[in-house]
């Protein structure tokens, strides 16, 4: 559609559908959808759960990172030429607000922690889109992007590694940090950078996701934004708590393999420090 109203294939002709609201509109709904469901986004997102939890762990974290950064930068590639009067970035803060939200709170009620960090990436997906409103015009957007997208590729392999030696259900998480404690310690802090605690890696990200929503006059998406943050943090705890509990008798996890403590060597003073 896009194609048919501009008459070339260059994202940078896409001004040319100015004046052409309803044929930019059907090829915006077009890339939302296309794109929305390989990022997550509601209401495209019910792939992801169960997709995450019926692969295998390493699966389930490339899932999580790959697929959605890319759709992610793809979102900014194309976006960012298409012109305002289609309304395009109130329709991406929608998206963002109820995307954020549900990830959050269905993320609440989860025991398996694979399933847990599924509905996290997919919240996440919604601060991405934050940095979408304002692409273009916008000075904070794209370093905002960029910056969160590093932070996230960093704690969310970390994330993923722990679970791959702890397991994936809430009680193989029961006593974890008291058995493993330099692991424990790195899962809290994936966690706490999850949820955007200072000085971590994810905090900077979302201060500029937060002023990219502000600039362009969405203060009240900065405001459900940090809103979810709270969400975040009692989601999160839901992991934290069993860590430091006592560990049962005869419950014991697996020596992490090698390859898993180059991931957790890399990622956790990445997280800590890049801030």
């Amino acid at each position: 559609m896009s194609y048919g109203g501009a008459g070339s294939t260059l994202f940078s002709e896409l001004g040319r559908l100015a004046g052409r609201t309803l044929i930019a509109l059907a090829g915006l709904t077009a890339v939302l959808i296309g794109l929305g469901y390989k990022a997550a986004l509601v209401p495209f997102q019910f792939w992801a759960p169960d997709a995450y939890d019926g692969a295998p762990v390493s699966v389930a974290a490339y899932l999580s990172v790959i697929t959605k950064v890319a759709a992610i930068f793809a979102f900014a590639q194309i976006l960012r030429d298409l012109p305002v009067g289609t309304s395009w970035p109130m329709v991406v803060a929608l998206i963002a607000a109820m995307t954020m939200t549900c990830g959050y709170l269905a993320a609440l009620v989860q025991s398996n922690e694979v399933r847990l960090l599924a509905y996290s990436s997919m919240a996440q997906a919604g601060y991405f889109m934050m940095g979408i409103v304002d692409l273009g015009p916008g000075l904070l957007a794209l370093p905002s992007v960029i910056v969160f997208s590093a932070a996230y590729v960093a704690m969310n392999l970390g994330a993923f590694a722990v679970i791959m030696v702890a397991g994936r259900s809430l009680d193989d998480f029961r006593g974890f940090g008291r058995a493993r404690p330099v692991i424990g310690v790195a899962m809290v802090v994936f966690l706490l950078s999850m949820t955007g605690i200072p000085p971590l890696f994810c905090f900077f990200g979302k201060v500029l996701l937060f002023g990219t929503a502000i600039e362009p006059g969405y203060l009240w998406l900065a405001v459900i934004g940090i809103l979810n943050s709270v969400l975040a943090l009692a989601a999160y705890l839901r992991i934290v708590v069993p860590m430091c509990q006592p560990r049962e008798s005869g419950q014991d996890s697996a020596a992490p393999a090698p390859p898993l403590m180059i991931v957790l060597g890399a990622t956790a003073p990445i997280t800590l420090l890049m801030g």
